[in-house]
């Protein structure tokens, strides 16, 4: 990605004082180079981004439930053929103490049938950095909580990952931050504290609880030993309190190790049973989650994660939920569809193996670098795999193709998935 970090005056200056020097008569030692530098200062300004066209094919399962409830209201399908065009522009001013940040999308899309305008900020921010211990950010922040590449069970404060895509951008929330920095000599090394408010209305951050509370989050991060801590907590308010730490140490130069553990008060859960009855069920439980990455001596990267979800649904209630589903009636399904919106978030149910193997530029294939990803349920056997290549060849282009496949039986995760598989298509020219 190429940064605009220089004004076209100074780089004219300076092609023009080159020229000078070229084909001037010699002038007196003193003058020969006689630049003044201030006017070649970087600017305060940085502008970036890329431009994306996508290409989706879909093959949709229309025998699972979750594919009748996605088509209540439309007209069935066995395939679908969408795609689209975003923007994506991020722009940074950075003067003396004061930062500015803004990070944002315009799209269009077309999801099979209709094409759609969106536009969304995913950040803008002010930072000050009062001294080199204290700075204060206010505005749309996203925190980045939690080590875990796949999942961040101790980000209390954050959006969820897409496991299937993780490097995808993420929405903030509005929020205000003070975080208090302090540098050690011995084997405590460094010290982090991050205070935020995330205040919750019916027009600011809705999405995060239910409204009219301030809620007060925090993080305590330590360097200690070469190991890296995290102490994470979100008092009670818009959602019930949460408490989490994690910890990851680089081995060797090619080997880290992860983990993160969470602890969610009263977490309530809506369990739809067999004959149908609703269940409201409240209890204290826990997530955790430990991973590895490791970059082989062949330049192959390798991610292994294993994430416990102690928010999630048993296989036993998954399959019973997915039992009455397949029972009802269009009219059925439209009235249950709002209390079963909890088994409808990415990886619902109780455990999970993520892993992700990467090779840069196999048997000499320049500029190509091919993945191979899996989410594995491990409580039911589902699971799907997505090979994936990127070609970057092209100065600031980069090309993407991957294939979704998932595998499963009657009444699993990924059995019951909208889609049996996904082929895709991405371009994203970078500025």
């Amino acid at each position: 990605m190429r940064h605009i970090t220089g004004s076209w005056s100074a780089l004219c200056g300076l092609l023009v004082a080159v020229l000078c020097m070229a084909y001037s008569p010699v002038q007196a030692q003193d003058d020969e180079f006689s630049f003044d530098f201030a006017d070649f200062a970087k600017s305060p300004w940085t502008l970036d981004g890329y431009l994306q066209g996508t290409l989706d094919y879909l093959a949709l399962d229309g025998d699972s439930p979750f594919y009748d409830l996605a088509y209540l209201d439309k007209d069935d399908e066995s395939n679908r053929l969408q795609g689209g065009a975003e923007l994506q522009m991020g722009l940074t001013f950075q003067e003396g103490p004061i930062t500015l940040f803004g990070l944002g999308k315009v799209e269009q899309v077309h999801d099979g049938a209709v094409w759609d305008e969106n536009a969304l900020l995913y950040e803008g921010r002010a930072s000050w950095q009062i001294n080199p211990n204290v700075f204060v950010t206010a505005g749309k922040v996203l925190p980045r909580w939690g080590k875990g590449y796949a999942w961040n069970p101790t980000n209390f404060v954050g959006r969820a990952k897409n496991p299937s895509d993780p490097d995808l951008s993420l929405e903030g929330h509005w929020i205000g931050q003070i975080d208090l920095v302090k540098s050690f000599g011995g084997a405590l090394k460094n010290t982090a504290l991050t205070c935020l408010v995330l205040p919750v209305s019916e027009d600011i951050n809705d999405e995060f609880g239910s409204a009219d509370h301030v809620n007060v989050a925090g993080k305590l991060y330590v360097l200690f030993h070469d190991t890296d801590i995290d102490l994470t907590a979100l008092s009670s308010g818009s959602l019930p309190p949460r408490y989490g730490l994690t910890l990851s140490r680089n081995l060797t130069a090619n080997f880290e190790i992860h983990g993160e553990a969470a602890h969610f008060q009263d977490h309530s859960r809506t369990i739809v049973g067999r004959d149908g009855t609703i269940t409201a069920d409240t209890d204290d439980v826990r997530s955790y989650l430990a991973g590895i990455r490791y970059l082989a001596p062949t330049n192959t990267t390798f991610i292994v994660e294993y994430y416990y979800n102690g928010q999630g649904f048993t296989s036993d209630e998954t399959r019973d939920m997915f039992a009455h589903l397949s029972d009802l009636d269009d009219q059925q399904l439209a009235a249950i569809r709002p209390r079963i919106s909890g088994y409808q978030l990415p990886n619902f149910m109780r455990s999970y193996l993520y892993f992700k193997a990467s090779q840069k530029e196999p048997f000499g294939w320049l500029y190509v670098t091919p993945s191979l990803y899996s989410i594995v349920n491990v409580d039911d056997g589902s699971f799907n795999l997505i090979p994936e290549a990127v070609y970057t060849g092209f100065e600031n282009l980069e090309l993407r193709m991957r294939t979704s496949l998932l595998f499963g039986g009657s009444g699993t995760e990924y059995g019951e998935k909208v889609n049996d598989w996904k082929l895709e298509f991405r371009g994203r020219y970078y500025f």
